[in-house]
C-alpha cells in the first residue's frame, strides 16, 4: 500500500495503546461507543473530532468539541460554552493536514501522537526512490558511491530524469551556438551587401570620372591610373577579407557538426543503456519506463484516450487468445470492436462494443484511479472485482470480465440500452410516477436480496467463474439511481443493479479518494449514518437504506436528508434524520409513506435489515390499482 498511519495515545487513560491504519478509512474520536477510537476522559466530547485517512495522507477536523482540539499545542477548533453540540456540529470546520510527529490534543487530559510512514518518489516522473538512491542509479566507478540527483528546485529525482535534463542542457548549448553562427552569417551578408553597394557607387564615380577625363584626357591620365591602382588594391583587400570570412564560416560549420555528432553519441548511449524496467510501446514502438506493471503504452500514446481504449481491447483479446501450441486455423483470432461512446465523466468512459466472434453487444466501462496504482493495488482490485463475475440474476447486471491495462481499469458487462434510473428521472422532468418508480424498485430489491444471500462457493461450482471462492453474500456499498440500469426504453423495462463490488474493490485497493468534506455530490447523499461512521464493515442493511433513499429520490426528485449549501455533508449524514416523504410529495399514499419512512430510519438501527422484508412491506402497502399495474414485478 501507499503507507501506514500509527496513532499512539501518549496521555490519558489509554496511554500506551496504538492504532494502526494501512488503508483508506474514516475515524471518529470521542466518548460515544460507536466511535473508531473511544476515549473515556471527561474532557473529550461525544464526537470530538474526525480523521480522514488515505495513507500516507491524514486530515483532521474538529467536530464542535466543548474543550477544543489542539494540533501541536495550537487550538484548531472549539465551540463556545453557550452553544450546544447540536448547534455547533452544523457549522463548517476547517480541515488540517497531519504530518509525522504531530501531536493531537483532546482537551487537557488526552493526547495522541501521529506517525506516518511512506516511500519517497521522483519529483519528475513519480518513480519510487529507495533510501539514499535515485531510482535505478548506477554506482560510480571512481568513488564507489551511489549518486543522489536533484532538480533545479532542490527536489530528488531519479537518474533517468537527471540524464534527460543533462541532455536538454546540451541541446540548449548547441542551439545557442547555432544562433551565434546565424548571427555571424547575417553580419557577413550585411558586409557583402555593403561592399556591393560600395562597388556600385565606385563604378558610378568611375563613369563620371571618365566623362570628366574625356575633357581633360591628357591632363588627368596620370591621375586616372593612380585611381585605378587604388581601386584594384581595395578590391584585392575585399577579396582577401571575404576569403577569411568564408574560412571562418567553414570552421564554425565543422565545429557545429562535431557538436551534433557528440549529441547523437550521447543520445545513442542513453538509448542503448540497459534497463530491465523498460518496455516497448505497443502503439509507436518507442522504449519507455512503465509506471505500473500493466503499462504497455508510452506517456505520449497514453495521453490519447482512443489508443488507451484500443489497448484495453487488445488486452481483452490477449486474455482469451488460444494456446500457441494448438493448431492454427485459417482465420485469425477475433476480438472486440468499439461501436460508440455511451457516456463519459471525470472517472472514465462507457463504450458500446461488439464481440466479433458472436456478434453480441456489451458495455465496456473504463475507470481511471484517483491515485497511482502499484502492482499490489492492481492485484487486490482484480481479486475483489472477480466477485462480481460470480453473480448471475435477472435483476443484476452480469459482469463477464475485469482487468487493468495502461493504468486504466475496465469491466465488460451487459449492455443496458435504457441507460440508468438517474437518466430516466432527468428525462421525465425530475421525478417518476408511482407506478414506474415502484416497478423499478421492486425489481432491484429482488436483485439485492439475491446478492446479499448468494452462496459464492456454489456459484463457482456451477462453472460461472473459474477460480476459488468461499463466501456468502456481497454488499454493494454504492447503491444509487445511477447504478440502476434499464434494459430498454419501454414503459416496463427490466431493472438491474450495476457495479456490484466495484466501489469496494476500488476502496480496498486504495485507488479512490475520500469525498471532500462539505461537498454535496455523488454517493454520500445515498449513504446512511452507519456506513458513514463504519463504512469498512458495512452490512446488507446499508444497501436496503440506499434502495429506500433511491425510491424516495425517484418519487420526489430530492434527497431524503436536507443537504444545504455551506453545511458539512458528513455532519448532516451522521446527525440528521430523513425528512418524511409526504413532506416532499403529498401524493405518496400514507401506508406506503410509512414503510418508506421506516426504511430510512437509522436510530437505534436501520428500519429494515433485509431487502426481502422491505420489498414485502412495500407490496403490502401499495394501493390496489398500483399493485395491479406492477404485478409483473411482484411475481
Amino acid at each position: 500500500m501507499a503507507g501506514k498511519i500509527t496513532l499512539k495515545v501518549t496521555k490519558g487513560a489509554l496511554a500506551g495503546q496504538t492504532f494502526e491504519y494501512g488503508e483508506k478509512t474514516r475515524i471518529f474520536i470521542g466518548r460515544q461507543e460507536d466511535c473508531g477510537i473511544v476515549m473515556p476522559e471527561s474532557t473529550v466530547s461525544r464526537y470530538h473530532c474526525v480523521l480522514e485517512i488515505t495513507p500516507p495522507e491524514v486530515k483532521l477536523q474538529d467536530f464542535g468539541s466543548l474543550n477544543g482540539t489542539f494540533l501541536n499545542g495550537t487550538k484548531i477548533g472549539q465551540r463556545s460554552r453557550e452553544q450546544s453540540w447540536e448547534e455547533a456540529k452544523n457549522e463548517q470546520h476547517e480541515e488540517y493536514a497531519l504530518h509525522s510527529g504531530d501531536v493531537l490534543g483532546l482537551g487537557s487530559k488526552c493526547e495522541l501522537s501521529c506517525t506516518i510512514e511512506g516511500a519517497e518518489a521522483c519529483a519528475e516522473c513519480g518513480a519510487e526512490l529507495s533510501e539514499g538512491v535515485s531510482g535505478g542509479a548506477t554506482v560510480c566507478e571512481n568513488c564507489g558511491q551511489t549518486p543522489v540527483y536533484y532538480n533545479a528546485q532542490g527536489k530528488r529525482i531519479c537518474e533517468v530524469c537527471y540524464l534527460v535534463a543533462e541532455k536538454e542542457k546540451l541541446e540548449k548549448r548547441i542551439a545557442e551556438k547555432k544562433a551565434k553562427e546565424q548571427e555571424e552569417k547575417a553580419a557577413a551578408e550585411k558586409a557583402r551587401i555593403a561592399a556591393a553597394e560600395a562597388e556600385r557607387k565606385q563604378k558610378e564615380a568611375e563613369r563620371k570620372q571618365k566623362e570628366a577625363q574625356e575633357k581633360k584626357l591628357k591632363e588627368e591620365a596620370a591621375k586616372a591610373k593612380a585611381e585605378a591602382d587604388r581601386i584594384a588594391q581595395a578590391k584585392a583587400d575585399r577579396e582577401r577579407k571575404e576569403k577569411e570570412a568564408q574560412a571562418a564560416a567553414q570552421k564554425a560549420e565543422a565545429e557545429r557538426k562535431e557538436a551534433e555528432r557528440l549529441a547523437r553519441e550521447l543520445a545513442a548511449k542513453l538509448a542503448a543503456k540497459p534497463n530491465a524496467e523498460q518496455k516497448k510501446c505497443a502503439e509507436c514502438g518507442k522504449l519507455f519506463t512503465p509506471k505500473a506493471p500493466d503499462n504497455n503504452l508510452c506517456p505520449n500514446c497514453l495521453s490519447d484516450r482512443a489508443k488507451v481504449l484500443d489497448g484495453i481491447l487488445k488486452a481483452m483479446i490477449g486474455a482469451q487468445a488460444p494456446n500457441p501450441a494448438a493448431p492454427v486455423g485459417p482465420s485469425p483470432v477475433k476480438g472486440y470492436q468499439k461501436v460508440k461512446l455511451l457516456g463519459k465523466g471525470g472517472m472514465g468512459e462507457v463504450w458500446k462494443v461488439r464481440d466479433e466472434d458472436t456478434g453480441k453487444y456489451y458495455a465496456l466501462k473504463t475507470m481511471l484511479p484517483a491515485v497511482k496504482a502499484n502492482e499490489d493495488a492492481v492485484k487486490l482490485f482484480l481479486r475483489e472485482a472477480s466477485v462480481a463475475q460470480c453473480l448471475r440474476h435477472k435483476n443484476v447486471v452480469s459482469t463477464y470480465r475485469s482487468g487493468s491495462a495502461n493504468g486504466t481499469f475496465y469491466i465488460l458487462m451487459d449492455l443496458c440500452e435504457g441507460g440508468s434510473a438517474d437518466d430516466l428521472v432527468q428525462k421525465k422532468g425530475g421525478k417518476l410516477s408511482l407506478e414506474l418508480a415502484t416497478w423499478i424498485t421492486l425489481q432491484v430489491l429482488d436483485g439485492l436480496d439475491y446478492v446479499h444471500n448468494v452462496d459464492l462457493q456454489a456459484e463457482v461450482k456451477k462453472g460461472i467463474y473459474k477460480g476459488s471462492m468461499d463466501a456468502r453474500g456481497v454488499v454493494h456499498r454504492d447503491f444509487k439511481p445511477g447504478n440502476i440500469f434499464l434494459s430498454d426504453n419501454s414503459d416496463r423495462p427490466v431493472a438491474m443493479v450495476a457495479d456490484f463490488g466495484m466501489a469496494k474493490a476500488f476502496d480496498a485497493a486504495g485507488l479512490s479518494k475520500i469525498t471532500k468534506t462539505g461537498t454535496v455530490m455523488g454517493t454520500p447523499v445515498f449513504m446512511p449514518r452507519q456506513q458513514a461512521i463504519n463504512f469498512k464493515y458495512a452490512k446488507p442493511e446499508v444497501d436496503v437504506w440506499a434502495a429506500a433513499a433511491s425510491y424516495y429520490n425517484m418519487l420526489t426528485g430530492t434527497f431524503p436528508k436536507n443537504f444545504r449549501p455551506g453545511k458539512n455533508v458528513w455532519q448532516i449524514i451522521v446527525s440528521e434524520p430523513a425528512v418524511p416523504i409526504r413532506d416532499r410529495n403529498t401524493a405518496v399514499p400514507q401506508q406506503l409513506a410509512a414503510v418508506i419512512d421506516r426504511a430510512l430510519r437509522e436510530q437505534p438501527e436501520i428500519g429494515y435489515q433485509s431487502a426481502a422484508a422491505f420489498r414485502k412491506d412495500v407490496v403490502a402497502a401499495l394501493p390496489a390499482n398500483i399493485k395491479n399495474a406492477v404485478r409483473g414485478a411482484i411475481s
